[in-house]
């Protein structure tokens, strides 16, 4: 077998991972800026849960 599909078929792979993962956290990203309600419910839950 050769090793050209392997290697085109394998990056091909990683880079389509890499384009999801930074798509996801651009958009999680964006949120978190423009609604800072609900970023602050988000650290008050998250600090009162500590809190216990």
């Amino acid at each position: 077998m050769s090793w050209k599909p392997l290697i085109i078929i394998i990056s091909f792979i990683i880079i389509l991972f890499i384009t999801v993962a930074g798509g996801i956290y651009l958009l999680i990203d964006n949120t978190c800026t423009k609604d800072h309600v609900s970023l602050e419910k988000r650290c008050q839950i998250a600090l009162s849960y500590h809190r216990y």
